[in-house]
Protein backbone atom coordinates (compact mmCIF):
# COMPACT_ATOMS: atom_id res chain seq x y z
CA UNK A 1 0.00 0.00 0.00
CA UNK A 2 1.38 3.54 -0.79
CA UNK A 3 1.64 5.46 2.09
CA UNK A 4 -1.03 8.41 1.48
CA UNK A 5 -3.36 5.60 1.10
CA UNK A 6 -2.38 3.95 4.73
CA UNK A 7 -2.23 7.81 5.86
CA UNK A 8 -5.91 8.39 4.80
CA UNK A 9 -7.26 5.26 6.41
CA UNK A 10 -5.39 6.35 9.58
CA UNK A 11 -6.98 9.79 9.46
CA UNK A 12 -10.45 8.24 8.72
CA UNK A 13 -10.19 5.89 12.04
CA UNK A 14 -9.16 8.94 14.51
CA UNK A 15 -11.90 10.93 12.82
CA UNK A 16 -14.63 8.36 14.22
CA UNK A 17 -13.03 8.17 17.82
CA UNK A 18 -15.34 9.63 20.15
CA UNK A 19 -17.09 8.84 23.40
CA UNK A 20 -19.82 6.06 22.55
CA UNK A 21 -23.14 7.73 22.06
CA UNK A 22 -24.41 5.39 24.95
CA UNK A 23 -22.14 6.49 26.97
CA UNK A 24 -20.29 10.29 26.25
CA UNK A 25 -18.41 10.67 29.42
CA UNK A 26 -16.58 6.86 28.37
CA UNK A 27 -12.98 8.06 27.03
CA UNK A 28 -11.65 6.05 23.60
CA UNK A 29 -9.32 3.66 24.44
CA UNK A 30 -6.60 3.25 21.83
CA UNK A 31 -3.43 1.28 21.16
CA UNK A 32 -1.21 0.30 18.07
CA UNK A 33 -2.74 -3.13 17.49
CA UNK A 34 -6.11 -1.52 16.37
CA UNK A 35 -4.04 0.59 13.52
CA UNK A 36 -2.34 -2.59 12.76
CA UNK A 37 -5.87 -4.16 12.50
CA UNK A 38 -7.29 -1.72 9.74
CA UNK A 39 -4.88 -3.51 7.09
CA UNK A 40 -5.59 -7.16 7.99
CA UNK A 41 -7.72 -7.42 4.97
CA UNK A 42 -5.23 -5.85 2.66
CA UNK A 43 -2.04 -7.86 3.71
CA UNK A 44 -3.86 -10.97 3.58
CA UNK A 45 -2.51 -12.08 0.09
CA UNK A 46 0.67 -10.52 0.90
CA UNK A 47 3.80 -12.67 1.68
CA UNK A 48 4.68 -12.12 5.98
CA UNK A 49 8.03 -10.77 5.58
CA UNK A 50 6.47 -7.66 3.90
CA UNK A 51 4.20 -6.46 6.44
CA UNK A 52 7.28 -4.90 8.18
CA UNK A 53 7.34 -2.38 5.63
CA UNK A 54 3.25 -1.55 6.21
CA UNK A 55 3.66 -1.05 9.99
CA UNK A 56 7.00 0.95 9.78
CA UNK A 57 4.75 3.18 7.56
CA UNK A 58 2.24 3.54 10.39
CA UNK A 59 4.74 3.79 13.11
CA UNK A 60 5.89 6.88 11.17
CA UNK A 61 2.88 8.39 10.67
CA UNK A 62 1.68 8.10 14.08
CA UNK A 63 5.22 9.98 15.18
CA UNK A 64 4.27 12.39 12.73
CA UNK A 65 1.12 12.89 14.24
CA UNK A 66 3.09 12.79 18.19
CA UNK A 67 5.14 15.58 16.91
CA UNK A 68 2.43 17.79 15.47
CA UNK A 69 0.70 17.68 18.53
CA UNK A 70 -2.40 15.67 17.20
CA UNK A 71 -1.85 12.59 19.62
CA UNK A 72 -0.07 11.80 22.71
CA UNK A 73 1.58 8.10 24.08
CA UNK A 74 -0.97 7.00 26.90
CA UNK A 75 -3.98 7.03 28.25
CA UNK A 76 -6.14 10.28 30.17
CA UNK A 77 -6.50 9.23 33.70
CA UNK A 78 -3.51 6.59 33.35
CA UNK A 79 -0.84 8.26 34.47
CA UNK A 80 1.48 4.89 34.23
CA UNK A 81 0.17 4.44 30.55
CA UNK A 82 2.52 5.06 27.49
CA UNK A 83 3.48 3.50 23.94
CA UNK A 84 1.51 1.77 22.87
CA UNK A 85 -1.30 3.33 24.09
CA UNK A 86 -2.37 6.81 22.30
CA UNK A 87 -4.77 9.72 22.91
CA UNK A 88 -6.00 12.16 20.38
CA UNK A 89 -5.83 15.37 22.06
CA UNK A 90 -7.58 18.45 22.06
CA UNK A 91 -5.71 19.85 18.98
CA UNK A 92 -6.02 16.34 17.29
CA UNK A 93 -9.99 16.53 17.87
CA UNK A 94 -10.14 19.70 16.28
CA UNK A 95 -7.78 18.67 13.50
CA UNK A 96 -9.13 15.33 13.10
CA UNK A 97 -12.49 16.52 11.91
CA UNK A 98 -11.82 19.17 10.14
CA UNK A 99 -13.24 18.46 6.11
CA UNK A 100 -9.93 20.12 4.77
CA UNK A 101 -7.37 18.28 6.23
CA UNK A 102 -4.78 19.42 3.82
CA UNK A 103 -3.28 22.40 6.04
CA UNK A 104 -2.67 19.61 8.96
CA UNK A 105 -0.57 17.43 6.38
CA UNK A 106 2.52 19.04 5.03
CA UNK A 107 3.37 16.43 2.59
CA UNK A 108 -0.10 16.40 0.97
CA UNK A 109 -0.67 20.04 1.13
CA UNK A 110 2.77 20.43 -0.66
CA UNK A 111 2.15 17.54 -3.13
CA UNK A 112 -1.80 19.03 -3.76
CA UNK A 113 -0.15 22.75 -4.73
CA UNK A 114 2.28 21.22 -7.12
CA UNK A 115 -0.77 19.28 -8.74
CA UNK A 116 -3.01 22.21 -9.07
CA UNK A 117 0.05 24.73 -9.82
CA UNK A 118 2.86 21.94 -11.50
CA UNK A 119 4.90 25.40 -12.88
CA UNK A 120 5.03 26.66 -8.85
CA UNK A 121 8.78 27.88 -8.36
CA UNK A 122 10.66 26.94 -5.78
CA UNK A 123 11.14 30.17 -3.87
CA UNK A 124 7.62 29.84 -3.27
CA UNK A 125 7.36 26.46 -2.55
CA UNK A 126 10.14 26.79 -0.29
CA UNK A 127 7.99 29.11 2.32
CA UNK A 128 5.20 27.40 1.83
CA UNK A 129 6.39 24.79 3.06
CA UNK A 130 8.03 25.88 5.59
CA UNK A 131 4.76 27.99 6.80
CA UNK A 132 2.44 24.81 6.94
CA UNK A 133 5.52 23.00 8.64
CA UNK A 134 5.53 26.37 11.17
CA UNK A 135 1.53 25.88 11.24
CA UNK A 136 0.99 22.11 12.10
CA UNK A 137 3.79 23.33 14.89
CA UNK A 138 1.63 26.14 15.84
CA UNK A 139 3.94 28.66 15.31
CA UNK A 140 1.66 30.87 14.27
CA UNK A 141 4.21 33.79 13.91
CA UNK A 142 6.83 31.83 11.70
CA UNK A 143 3.75 30.25 9.32
CA UNK A 144 2.50 34.05 9.06
CA UNK A 145 5.50 35.39 8.04
CA UNK A 146 6.55 32.84 5.84
CA UNK A 147 3.17 32.60 4.08
CA UNK A 148 3.47 36.49 3.63
CA UNK A 149 7.04 35.77 2.21
CA UNK A 150 5.17 33.08 -0.54
CA UNK A 151 2.73 35.39 -1.45
CA UNK A 152 5.13 38.49 -1.92
CA UNK A 153 7.18 36.20 -3.90
CA UNK A 154 3.99 35.24 -6.12
CA UNK A 155 3.18 38.91 -6.27
CA UNK A 156 6.99 39.88 -7.66
CA UNK A 157 6.68 37.44 -10.37
CA UNK A 158 3.51 38.33 -11.99
CA UNK A 159 4.84 42.01 -11.93
CA UNK A 160 7.97 41.09 -13.72
CA UNK A 161 6.11 38.77 -16.58
CA UNK A 162 4.00 41.99 -16.41
CA UNK A 163 6.61 44.28 -17.47
CA UNK A 164 7.85 41.96 -19.85
CA UNK A 165 4.54 41.84 -21.66
CA UNK A 166 3.86 45.90 -22.28
CA UNK A 167 4.87 46.69 -25.97
CA UNK A 168 4.88 50.30 -25.52
CA UNK A 169 8.55 50.76 -25.06
CA UNK A 170 7.93 54.42 -23.17
CA UNK A 171 4.93 52.97 -21.07
CA UNK A 172 7.23 50.29 -19.54
CA UNK A 173 9.88 52.27 -19.12
CA UNK A 174 7.45 54.95 -17.25
CA UNK A 175 5.99 51.63 -15.11
CA UNK A 176 9.73 50.50 -14.25
CA UNK A 177 10.55 53.75 -12.83
CA UNK A 178 7.59 53.96 -10.92
CA UNK A 179 8.39 50.31 -9.23
CA UNK A 180 11.93 50.53 -9.36
CA UNK A 181 13.68 49.70 -5.91
CA UNK A 182 10.45 50.09 -3.99
CA UNK A 183 8.62 47.92 -1.35
CA UNK A 184 6.29 45.90 -2.65
CA UNK A 185 2.98 47.37 -1.60
CA UNK A 186 4.00 50.29 -3.58
CA UNK A 187 5.18 47.74 -6.41
CA UNK A 188 1.50 46.19 -5.76
CA UNK A 189 -0.52 49.61 -6.25
CA UNK A 190 1.35 50.91 -9.31
CA UNK A 191 0.74 47.44 -10.94
CA UNK A 192 -2.78 47.86 -10.05
CA UNK A 193 -3.07 51.32 -11.32
CA UNK A 194 -1.09 50.20 -14.85
CA UNK A 195 -3.01 46.65 -15.08
CA UNK A 196 -6.81 48.08 -14.76
CA UNK A 197 -6.20 49.09 -18.36
CA UNK A 198 -5.43 45.80 -19.53
CA UNK A 199 -8.00 44.09 -17.48
CA UNK A 200 -10.36 43.59 -20.90
CA UNK A 201 -7.91 42.41 -22.61
CA UNK A 202 -7.72 39.40 -20.30
CA UNK A 203 -8.90 35.97 -21.45
CA UNK A 204 -12.54 35.81 -20.10
CA UNK A 205 -11.53 33.23 -17.22
CA UNK A 206 -8.92 35.41 -15.82
CA UNK A 207 -11.38 38.92 -15.86
CA UNK A 208 -13.51 38.12 -13.00
CA UNK A 209 -11.49 36.96 -10.04
CA UNK A 210 -8.99 39.38 -9.97
CA UNK A 211 -9.99 41.69 -7.44
CA UNK A 212 -11.10 38.61 -5.13
CA UNK A 213 -7.14 37.14 -5.40
CA UNK A 214 -5.14 40.20 -6.12
CA UNK A 215 -6.74 42.89 -3.85
CA UNK A 216 -8.22 40.28 -1.58
CA UNK A 217 -6.00 37.88 -1.08
CA UNK A 218 -2.76 38.94 -1.48
CA UNK A 219 -3.45 42.23 0.75
CA UNK A 220 -5.11 40.52 3.46
CA UNK A 221 -2.01 37.49 3.52
CA UNK A 222 0.23 41.03 3.35
CA UNK A 223 -1.61 42.77 6.38
CA UNK A 224 -1.12 39.56 8.83
CA UNK A 225 2.18 39.42 7.43
CA UNK A 226 2.94 42.93 8.64
CA UNK A 227 0.74 42.44 11.78
CA UNK A 228 3.36 39.16 12.94
CA UNK A 229 6.61 40.90 11.81
CA UNK A 230 6.01 43.66 13.90
CA UNK A 231 6.15 43.29 17.97
CA UNK A 232 2.71 44.34 18.56
CA UNK A 233 2.27 41.82 21.04
CA UNK A 234 -1.05 40.82 19.28
CA UNK A 235 -1.95 37.13 18.97
CA UNK A 236 -2.45 35.53 15.80
CA UNK A 237 -5.75 33.48 15.53
CA UNK A 238 -4.98 29.78 13.94
CA UNK A 239 -8.47 30.25 12.14
CA UNK A 240 -7.40 32.69 9.86
CA UNK A 241 -3.86 31.27 9.23
CA UNK A 242 -5.66 28.18 8.12
CA UNK A 243 -7.55 30.30 6.26
CA UNK A 244 -5.19 31.76 4.26
CA UNK A 245 -3.53 28.30 4.21
CA UNK A 246 -6.59 27.24 2.28
CA UNK A 247 -6.75 29.68 -0.34
CA UNK A 248 -3.32 29.78 -1.04
CA UNK A 249 -3.10 27.26 -3.79
CA UNK A 250 -6.52 28.69 -5.55
CA UNK A 251 -4.54 32.39 -5.00
CA UNK A 252 -1.14 30.72 -6.59
CA UNK A 253 -3.19 29.08 -9.41
CA UNK A 254 -4.26 32.20 -10.72
CA UNK A 255 -1.28 34.04 -10.33
CA UNK A 256 0.14 31.58 -12.47
CA UNK A 257 -2.48 31.87 -15.26
CA UNK A 258 -1.59 35.65 -15.18
CA UNK A 259 1.81 35.03 -15.63
CA UNK A 260 1.50 32.94 -18.17
CA UNK A 261 -0.84 35.16 -20.38
CA UNK A 262 1.63 37.80 -19.92
CA UNK A 263 4.45 34.51 -21.22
Amino acid sequence: MEREEIKNKIIEYFKQQGPPPDNPHKRPQIQMGNLYSLFRDSLQDVPSYQHDATYSIIREIIQEFINNGFLYPGLPGDQNSSYPWLSITEYGKEAFQQEDWLPYDPEGYTRALKEKVPNIDDITLAYIEESITAYNRRHLLSATLTLGVASENLMLLLIEAYVNWIKDTKRKAAFKKKIQDRFIYTQYKEFKLEFVNDIKNLPKELQGDWETYLDGVFNFIRLNRNSAGHPTGKKLNAKIVYANLQIFSEYASYIFSLIKHFS
